[in-house]
């Protein structure tokens, strides 16, 4: 699909250009925020739409303005949204276009809603791919409404590279944590109703914490892309998805959310696999919900073990016969 650095590097620079005014535009937002329908297992506002209408205009707009030989006749897969390309089969470039117009709805919602003025812990994300695989990435991009940035990964001889602001990031400055001796762990929720499964998986990283002074959990912050770049920002050392293990708890994660930001999260030197060990390119529909891990170098590995006994536990837990009364 990509046949050179630069042509790579052009789309990269089109679609930070497309996110950062797609976020923009959603900053300023100040109309209904209110629900209108479910998707997913989630609501759908007002603010969804606008969004998703705010970041396809942008994306023509933007699009339009590559050579005609360079552009995308691939296929769009909004969150709530899939069609092809409307701009007809002129261009070279085939693939697929992954984007979560708003990785962080809630708190883009609420700060719309809000009285006062503030950056949401939100993004726009996107990400350029040859098939419908996490490991085809070829590009992700995401605007951070928090700080209002933009940071992309870039896929260049079988690795990634990473890029915050146009500034290449190096690895080796994100392998360790800095200015604190323990290991911050996110565990991400938000399933109301498996509370306490959620807290086995918890509980499991601190028992193996065997002097109880390393590990610390914490709830992730409702944007999965954040908190993985919390991880880059040293702020924390691992994120840990497991809500897809509990079929129908409510809001889980999907390919669309965290497409964007797997690449940048590679190309910082963080380990990026399912719950189980296992690399994302099994999943591949929109649709389909996944578990993810997203570590430090070296760490990966070590979370697989320590919760692979309870996550056994509960799935046999969730084949077992219901108790007679």
């Amino acid at each position: 699909m990509f046949n050179s650095f630069d042509l790579k590097r052009e789309y990269m620079f089109a679609l930070e250009d497309v996110a950062r005014t797609a976020g923009r535009k959603i900053l300023e937002y100040r109309g209904a925020v209110g629900d209108t329908e479910h998707r997913h297992g989630s609501e759908e506002s007002n603010i969804d739409i606008f969004a998703f209408e705010t970041v396809l205009g942008a994306l023509e707009e933007r699009m339009r303005r590559l050579p005609e030989k360079d552009r995308f006749v691939g296929k769009y897969l909004f969150e709530s949204h899939e069609f092809q390309d409307l701009k007809g089969k002129t261009g070279s470039v085939k693939g697929y276009l992954r984007i979560d117009e708003i990785d962080g709805t809630t708190n883009a919602k609420r700060r719309a809603a809000s009285k006062f003025s503030y950056a949401p812990l939100s993004a726009v994300s996107m990400a350029l791919s040859e098939d419908l695989s996490l490991s085809s990435i070829v590009l992700g991009t995401l605007f951070d409404m928090y700080e209002q940035s933009a940071w992309s990964g870039m896929r260049v001889e079988g690795s990634y590279m990473a890029f915050h602001n146009g500034t290449v990031l190096n690895p080796k400055d994100f392998a360790e944590p800095h200015g604190d001796s323990c290991m911050r762990i996110m565990v991400a929720g938000y399933c109301h109703t498996q509370r306490g499964k959620k807290a086995q998986i918890e509980q499991a990283i601190v028992d193996a914490d065997k002097n109880k002074k390393f590990y610390r959990v914490y709830e992730g912050c409702r944007a999965t892309a954040q908190d993985v770049l919390n991880i880059i920002r040293n702020q924390s050392d691992a994120y840990i998805d497991p809500r897809a293990l509990w079929p129908g708890n409510g809001a889980m994660l999907y390919p669309y959310d965290v497409a964007g930001v797997i690449p940048i999260a590679l190309g910082c030197g963080l380990e990026v696999s399912d719950i189980h060990g296992n690399p994302l390119d099994m999943y591949k529909s929109n649709n389909d919900p996944l578990t993810l891990i997203v570590a430090r170098k070296g760490m990966k590995d070590k979370f697989v073990e320590m919760l692979k006994p309870v996550i056994e536990r509960q799935q046999k837990e969730a084949n077992e016969p219901p108790k007679a009364a």
